[in-house]
């Protein structure tokens, strides 16, 4: 040992420095912050206000939750402008469609209409259609004798009606009768009715047949008997023959529809017996043709 220099006793000797945990302390501080926000001292917590439950419904009251993606709102207004624009639209369109269709309906009618006449044309240039002649040469009357002297007797008139038929004019024309009715009638008061006969009369043709017509129970009034008895007396007493039948006109293979003709003849004979002759007779015919039967 020196001299000058002592010992030096422990206690006696400073104090050691104390640690600096600092840097350490600011360093575990600094990882966790980085890791954990919520454990760094400066980190603040911002605690929002609780939400009440809600009230209870009030006795008599309803809530009904409807999902946000399920709530209508109301469109704009350009949204109205548009649905009205393509309503206008759609309404043009519609009404152009049905003038469309309604033209080209006009159009195949007249097309149709025009095809029809142009083929009536050439069937009447090809056949030259000519309307037959019909006349009545004999009336058979029977049932009506002494019609003058009976007060309220019934009679049961019976007619027998030789026509004839001449088709001879027409060269590639046939008609066929498909059977009808005939009816005789004095001064507007039917007396008998029946058949026509049905049958075909060929091009150039002439056909004579007898159409009967028969009556009964018939109660004449007295000044229908009074009016038949003088024209007996003139020898003219006249009687209406009406026809009806349905008439197919045979154009060389090709046959129309049934139309149906009508026929009146006036047909005036000497006497009211089976043996009477004809004074006078004349037909008139009617039928729905554009050429034929004119």
């Amino acid at each position: 040992m020196m001299p000058g220099q002592g010992r030096v006793h422990p206690a006696a000797a400073p104090p050691p420095p104390e640690p600096d945990f600092s840097g350490e302390m600011n360093q575990s501080v600094s990882a966790t912050s980085a890791s954990d926000p919520s454990s760094s001292p400066l980190y603040s917590f911002h605690l929002e206000k609780p939400v009440p439950p809600p009230a209870p419904p009030q006795p008599g009251t309803y809530v009904v939750q409807v999902p946000k993606d399920k709530v209508f709102r109301v469109p704009p207004p350009e949204n109205a402008r548009l649905f009205e624009h393509y309503t206008r639209r759609a309404a043009r369109r519609r009404r152009c469609s049905c003038v469309r269709v309604c033209t080209w309906t006009l159009a195949a009618l007249l097309a149709l209409a025009v095809l029809l006449a142009a083929a009536a044309g050439a069937v009447y240039l090809a056949f030259r259609p000519t309307r037959p002649t019909y006349a009545v040469q004999a009336l058979a009357v029977s049932g009506l004798r002494g019609v003058s002297n009976a007060s309220s007797a019934a009679f049961s008139p019976a007619f027998d009606a030789t026509v004839r038929a001449d088709n001879s004019r027409n060269g590639g024309v046939g008609v066929h009768f498909d059977g009808g009715r005939v009816a005789v009638s004095y001064d507007g008061v039917p007396l008998a009715d029946g058949a026509w006969p049905a049958f075909y009369q060929g091009p150039r043709n002439v056909t004579v047949f007898v159409a009967t017509a028969k009556g009964a129970g018939l109660r004449l009034s007295p000044s229908v008997r009074g009016q038949m008895a003088a024209a007996e007396r003139l020898r003219s007493v006249p009687f209406d023959v009406d026809v009806e039948v349905p008439v197919r006109l045979q154009l060389g293979k090709l046959n129309t529809w049934a139309m149906p003709v009508r026929a009146r003849c006036a047909v005036a004979v000497d006497k009211l017996a089976a043996d009477a002759k004809v004074v006078s007779s004349s037909c008139h015919v009617k039928v729905r043709l554009l050429f034929w039967w004119t």
